[in-house]
């Protein structure tokens, strides 16, 4: 039973910034130290994903990247792929450690700190769009194979672009990376917008036939009901995510009045399970503070932290996930200042759509989105 003032403090959110329909279900569960070290560690590559042709301390073929890398002394990078700052597409790498057995696959999130606002945007587009081919490494796949059997499924518009734009720029270095030393265990990760990708990427590799491990941080609403069911379905059987086990392949890390996860934040939007709940402002929170959680919208996890001015300091609770995530190239500046241009592409991701930009004379160059 969902407690008076859980419905109360929900009544304001909706009021005041929007928000999916809450998970019946209020179960929390601890999480063990190992976890917890695990999340970290994972945080830390999606760390370094920021580092990927940047301007400061760039990832090095040999995974060198300043202080960032020093925790992984036995990767080795594979491949990175993107590196284009202000294109649609997420960057990010391919990487192996030898030692532990392991492959990642990372996608990275935005390059400019600074710039969250400008992804706002991107996330308040309230458009919905029919899914992506996931069965399929193939970009703009149009063979029957390739679709996904998701009836009424809908996915954001800008994710779906930027998740076909990015299958094309990983190409068939994902399928070798994948194929390559087959008893490794296969890891995604991914924070902010990169994480929304992750997790299209990985239903994808899934659907492949391959059996990644995803953990995402800071993931903003992908898509709709049915499309979180079928999310649910594919990576939680009848589980509603609330067990950590060895069987478990997903989780999503939230933190406390991380605004980025309420959004978009349109009706028809809602969360998968998997949700694992960061109870604390700063990094290295204690162990009692992270708490696995039951179901797409627990009210006893993210949703139970609003705070309209706690939501306003955008970067410290997007960026605080165990440690922080964003600083690998220390590109706290705007991208003005590094002589970078901006996105000159077809898509904009905010309240028109580019047929409205067309109906109202408007140049679709403008810059608004910088991934």
């Amino acid at each position: 039973m969902v407690s008076l003032s859980a419905r109360i403090k929900d009544f304001f959110s909706v009021l005041l910034l929007g928000a999916a329909t809450i998970t019946p279900s209020t179960q929390t569960a601890g999480v063990s130290q190992g976890f917890y070290d695990f999340a970290r560690d994972f945080a830390h590559l999606s760390n370094i994903a920021y580092c990927v042709n940047a301007p400061i301390t760039p990832l090095n073929p040999d995974f060198t990247c300043g202080n960032s890398c020093k925790h992984f002394p036995d990767i080795e990078l594979v491949k990175t792929f993107g590196g284009n700052f202000f294109k649609t597409s997420i960057t990010g790498y391919l990487a192996v450690d030898h030692v532990k057995k392991e492959k990642y696959v990372v996608f990275r999130g935005t390059f400019s700190l600074a710039d969250a606002i400008t992804d706002m945007q991107f996330l308040l587009s309230p458009f919905l769009v029919d899914v992506p081919a996931l069965n399929t490494f193939s970009a703009n796949d149009t063979t029957a194979e390739a679709q996904t059997h998701c009836e009424g499924c809908k996915i954001h518009d800008g994710f779906s672009k930027a998740f076909t734009e990015t299958w094309g720029n990983i190409g068939e270095d994902l399928q070798k990376h994948l194929d390559a030393n087959p008893d490794y265990q296969l890891y995604v990760t991914g924070h902010s917008l990169g994480a929304a990708v992750a997790l299209l990427g990985a239903t994808s590799i899934k659907l492949k036939g391959y059996d990644p491990i995803l953990i995402n941080y800071g993931q903003p609403r992908v898509g709709n009901k049915p499309f979180a069911e079928f999310i649910n379905k594919l990576w939680f059987g009848e589980g509603n995510g609330l067990e950590i086990t060895p069987e478990r392949k997903l989780y999503r890390m939230t933190h406390w009045n991380d605004i980025f996860v309420g959004l978009p934040n349109w009706e028809g939007y809602t969360h998968s399970n998997g949700e694992v709940y960061i109870n604390n402002r700063f990094i290295n929170p204690p162990l009692k503070d992270v708490i696995s959680c039951a179901g797409g919208e627990n009210s006893k996890c993210y949703r139970s932290s609003f705070s309209l001015l706690s939501q306003i300091n955008l970067l410290q609770n997007h960026l605080a996930y165990i440690d922080y995530i964003g600083y690998c190239a220390l590109n706290i500046g705007r991208r003005e200042l590094a002589d970078q241009e901006h996105y000159t592409g077809p898509y904009y991701y905010g309240h028109r759509s580019e047929e409205d930009f067309k109906k109202l004379g408007l140049e679709l160059s403008t810059p608004q989105v910088e991934n």
